[in-house]
C-alpha cells in the first residue's frame, strides 16, 4: 500500500523543486542573452549648450526633429539641453514627442568634466552600435577661449577650447555635426581627427535657423547616414532664401584621410619658404566676418602664397579629405565667395602674438609644418 499523506508530500517537493528549476533556467537564460541584442543600429546625441541668446532657436529645433523622426524610426535620437533659468535636462525624441528621461541639477554644460558626464551616461543608457554627435551652440573655430566670446560654446561667461573639447567626447563617434559658426577648419579637423570618423561643419557663421532639422533627422539616424544628404539639404535650405539670409558654406570631412594631408603639408612647407611680414592677406578668400581678419580659404592661401610650386600632390589629397563642399556666392552682404575649398585656415598676424602663441599648442601646428609661417 501506498502512503497517500507521504506522496502528496513526495509530490509537493517534486513541484517545488521543479518550479525552482524552471525559474533558475529562465533567469540564467536572461543573464546569458548577449547586451547587444538590445542595441539599435545607431544612437545620435544632440547637445544642445542654450544657456545663452540662443535659448529660443534650441526650442524651435526640438520642434523640427519631432516633426521629422520618423512613425516607424528603430533608432535613438537624444537631445541634452540647457536653457537659461532652467535645470539641463535629457529626452528622447520620438514622431511627434518627447519623453523627459532625466532632469539634472544645475551645472555648466561647458566644463569638460560635466560634457564627459552627460555624454557617458548617454550612451550607456541607450546602447548602439555606432554613435554621432551634434554639438549646437555658438563657436568660433579654433580661436582660444577669451578671444571675443568663445571658442566652441558660451554659457554664462564659460567658454569651452578645441583642445578642452577633444578631451571632452567619451567615444569616438561615427560623425560629429557641428550647428555652430566657424567650425569647418584644418585646425578643428584636425585636432577632433581621433574623436570621430567624419565632421560635418560650416567654415562661415551660421544664422540663428542653423541646420533643417525638419530635413535632415530621417538621414542622420538612418542605418547608414548619408552625410553629404545631410549637408547638400542644408544648402538646398539655405539657397532658397533670399537677401542676407542666402548666406552658408558647409563640408562634410573624412578624418583619417587628414593625417596624410598634414603629411604632404609638412612637406611642402619644409621645402619652400615665405615672409609672412610680406605677404598680403588680403588676396585670400575670406571666410570670417571680423574686423581683423583671421580665418581664410585653407586651399586658397596655400596656392596665393606658393604660386610657383607644384601642390598637386596636396590638392589631391584635399579632395580626399573634402568628400562634399558647398557654399553661397555671398556671406551676409559682407564678402563673396569666389573659391570654397571645404576648409578654413588661419594665417598668422605678427601683431596678434596671444594668438600664435596659442596656436602653437594645437595638433596642426604641430604636425603640418606650420610652425615655418610663424
Amino acid at each position: 500500500m501506498v502512503n497517500r499523506s507521504g506522496f502528496k508530500t513526495l509530490l509537493e517537493k517534486w513541484n517545488i523543486h521543479s518550479l525552482l528549476y524552471i525559474v533558475c533556467v529562465l533567469l540564467m537564460s536572461g543573464c546569458d542573452k548577449p547586451e547587444h541584442d538590445d542595441r539599435v543600429s545607431r544612437t545620435v546625441l544632440v547637445y544642445m549648450a542654450a544657456d545663452n541668446d540662443l535659448a529660443d532657436n534650441a526650442l524651435r529645433n526640438i520642434e523640427e526633429m519631432k516633426d521629422a523622426f520618423p512613425v516607424d524610426g528603430k533608432n535613438n535620437l537624444l537631445v541634452f539641453v540647457n536653457l537659461p533659468e532652467e535645470k539641463p535636462y535629457l529626452i528622447k525624441i520620438e514622431a511627434d514627442t518627447e519623453i523627459i528621461i532625466r532632469q539634472y541639477e544645475e551645472f555648466n554644460s561647458l566644463e569638460v568634466q560635466n560634457m564627459r558626464k552627460v555624454l557617458t551616461e548617454m550612451i550607456s543608457m541607450y546602447p548602439a552600435n555606432e554613435y554621432g554627435l551634434v554639438l549646437w551652440s555658438h563657436g568660433t573655430s579654433w580661436l582660444p577661449v577669451g578671444f571675443q566670446t568663445r571658442s566652441f560654446g558660451e554659457e554664462k561667461g564659460v567658454q569651452m577650447d578645441i583642445t578642452e573639447l577633444s578631451g571632452a567626447l567619451p567615444v569616438k563617434f561615427d560623425f560629429i555635426l557641428f550647428d555652430a559658426c566657424l567650425m569647418g577648419s584644418i585646425e578643428v579637423a584636425y585636432e577632433l581627427k581621433g574623436n570621430a570618423d567624419y565632421i560635418i561643419a560650416s567654415s562661415t557663421e551660421t544664422l540663428y535657423t542653423g541646420f533643417p532639422y525638419d530635413m535632415i533627422i530621417p538621414d542622420l539616424i538612418a542605418i547608414s547616414p548619408d552625410l553629404q544628404k545631410v549637408a547638400k539639404k542644408y544648402m538646398d535650405y539655405y539657397r532658397q532664401l533670399t537677401g542676407i539670409y542666402r548666406s552658408a558654406t558647409i563640408s562634410v570631412i573624412d578624418t583619417k584621410e587628414l593625417a596624410q594631408l598634414a603629411e604632404i603639408t609638412s612637406l611642402l612647407l619644409g621645402g619652400n619658404s615665405i615672409n609672412m611680414d610680406l605677404f598680403d592677406r588680403s588676396v585670400v578668400q575670406r571666410l570670417d566676418s571680423y574686423e581683423e581678419q583671421y580665418i581664410f580659404d585653407f586651399s586658397d592661401f596655400i596656392h596665393k602664397a606658393f604660386p610657383d610650386i607644384q601642390t598637386a600632390s596636396f590638392d589631391d589629397q584635399l579632395q580626399k579629405v573634402v568628400l562634399y563642399k558647398a557654399h553661397t556666392d555671398e556671406f551676409m552682404e559682407d564678402f563673396f565667395i569666389k573659391t570654397y575649398c571645404g576648409l578654413s585656415s588661419y594665417i598668422p598676424l605678427k601683431s596678434r602674438n596671444d594668438l600664435n602663441n596659442y596656436y602653437q599648442r594645437l595638433k596642426w601646428y604641430k604636425d603640418s609644418g606650420y610652425k615655418s609661417l610663424f
